[in-house]
């Protein structure tokens, strides 16, 4: 795609003083950093309102703008699984996990199964899972940042890669997650400002009687989008392992993503981190139909207006397209500011996650006798370090934004998002479990991202017993996540019941978790939830290797 010929000199306004506010409120937010605890938590005194506005802007990436947006132009029903599957892991991560790893008090996802099972190994691993899945969800996220430059601007993706990123790098290592936390709060009501009053603009240019809001136009659109993708609400033009997939890869994968649980270590109470979910989950999903009605505008608009000739690879420039041919350049500009701070804020997250780790987890637990003021100032300088060696690693980015994104779900949900799920709800399970769950599960994921992504091999090719076979179909490289997560939770309850049960004090954190002030070897303890978790891994595995020849390969 080529950039539109010019600089957009507005845009580029706005975008600059994005960027500068964003430093601004950086440096504001650093008085506030006195501590350990208040760089890597805020001190723990994060609100509901504040922390919930500040978990959308991580929720609601680039991705959302830019390849969903593209999904859904080209047909594909797949975007409505993504969608329903986003949406329900916010539900499932508000009921199973956000309130009881607040109870916790760690200060990261991998210091949480470190303490939880009793195991420094298990930190230096999900330190490991944790970068990997940090690296791939940032180079999409710094591409996205890049391509918005490159198109609007006219300038080359690497000016957009470098400057997001050292923008980014800098307010992270000046404000630690105080700095983060404002940021990413300033960010999400600019995204939602800029993204919701041009939409509203372009239905209204289409004639939807409900442009006033775009959700309600995204269901008057719903006729017109019948009429010309005519496929579109037929699910089964694929496996539907496909669908379960892609399921278990966001309702898992959320709960597994670290620097989206880490907000919950920054509020107050569980009552805050509940609170906080209830408002991320409707405001993501007001964004979702805001950008599906985008997507159906698309449609419609290339449908019906003459002269309109898109090639795919514009469709990730869509929503720019639809805002400057139908609502004016004035709304553009905003659309252009929104697309940067949706890029920003979840960049912002992904460092102070990958910096908490390196200090926090790994140095902390290697050199235990330093104290926290050192480890304080090396934080500073890790935050810093992280964030250009990310840069470096971006500036050769994925080719698929939104295949990028899928892989780091699968990856975080067979490697974190299990052990998570199954030390909250079940005692039971031993750091042994976890250990060879995590290990098998996680690389698993990350064998089929290297295979397909980085050597190139169709998903069919892969060397992968047995199942390798049922790997066919356009989305055929997704079904790795069914393996990954199916693997990791049937080995970890496996191995969990053929070793002892963990310490008594390891299973008290479990009853603490959860509220209660004695102790009961009983509660969380039943063999149903293990039962019950393999038996559906099984059974999705042996679904994986049904209807062969019903579905096109």
């Amino acid at each position: 795609m080529e950039p539109r010929g010019e600089v957009f000199v507005l845009g580029l306004v706005l975008s600059i003083v994005v960027l500068l506010i964003s430093v601004l409120i950086s440096v504001w937010a650093r008085r506030f950093t006195r501590s350990l605890g208040d760089y890597y938590v805020a001190g723990r005194s994060i609100g509901a309102i504040n922390n919930g506005l500040a978990m959308v802007s991580l929720a609601l990436s680039l991705t959302t703008f830019i390849g969903l947006t593209a999904l859904i132009i080209e047909g594909v029903y797949i975007a409505v699984a993504v969608y329903a599957s986003f949406t329900a892991a916010f539900i499932g991560l508000m009921i199973l996990a956000a309130p009881y790893l607040r109870n916790h008090k760690s200060f990261t996802t991998m210091a949480f199964i470190s303490e939880r099972y009793g195991s420094k190994t298990l930190r230096y691993m999900s330190v490991v899972v944790m970068m990997i899945v940090s690296v791939l969800y940032l180079a999409g996220n710094l591409k996205g940042i890049g391509i918005v430059f490159f198109f609007l601007l006219g300038v080359p993706e690497v000016v957009g890669i470098v400057v997001g990123g050292l923008v980014v790098t800098l307010y992270v290592t000046l404000g630690g997650m105080y700095g983060v936390t404002y940021n990413q709060t300033f960010q999400t009501i600019v995204l939602l400002f800029c993204l919701l009053l041009p939409v509203a603009v372009v239905l209204r240019a289409l004639g939807t009687a409900g442009w006033f809001f775009p959700p309600l136009g995204y269901g008057d659109m719903v006729p017109d989008m019948i009429e010309f993708v005519p496929h579109y609400f037929w699910a089964m033009l694929e496996h539907p392992i496909t669908y379960i997939a892609i399921f278990l890869g966001s309702f898992f994968g959320i709960i597994g993503l670290p620097h989206f649980v880490m907000r919950f270590f920054t509020v107050r109470d569980a009552k805050e981190a509940r609170w906080s979910m209830i408002l991320c989950v409707f405001l993501v999903g007001l964004v979702n139909t805001t950008v599906y009605a985008t997507g159906f505008a698309a449609v419609y608009y290339m449908s019906t207006t003459a002269g309109v000739d898109l090639t795919p690879a514009a469709y990730d420039y869509m929503v720019f397209i639809l805002v400057e041919a139908l609502a004016g350049q004035g709304w553009l500009a905003l659309a252009v500011a929104g697309s940067v701070a949706a890029g920003l804020s979840t960049v912002s997250g992904l460092l102070m996650i990958m910096g908490a780790g390196l200090i926090h987890d790994l140095y902390g637990e290697l050199k235990p006798d330093v104290d926290d003021e050192k480890k304080l100032k090396l934080s500073y300088l890790a935050m810093f370090v992280v964030g250009v060696l990310v840069i470096l690693f971006s500036l050769n980015p994925p080719e698929f934004i939104l295949k990028a994104i899928m892989w780091a779900f699968g990856i975080a949900a067979a490697g974190l998002g299990v052990p998570i799920v199954l030390g909250i709800w079940w005692k039971r399970t031993t750091k042994q479990g976890v250990g060879v769950g995590m290990t098998v599960g996680s690389l698993i994921a990350i064998y089929g991202w290297v295979m397909i992504e980085l050597v190139g091999m169709n998903p069919v090719d892969v060397p992968f017993p047995f199942f390798n076979t049922y790997l066919y179909g356009p989305m055929g490289w997704i079904k790795f996540t069914v393996l990954a997560v199916t693997f990791s939770f049937i080995l970890t309850v496996v191995v969990s019941w053929l070793t002892p049960p963990p310490a008594e004090e390891l299973q008290r954190q479990v009853d603490e978790m959860h509220g209660w002030t004695d102790y009961d070897p009983k509660r969380y303890n039943s063999k149903v939830l293990p039962i019950a978790v393999v038996f559906f891994s099984v059974f999705f595995l042996w679904f994986m290797t049904t209807l062969y020849d019903v579905f096109p390969k």
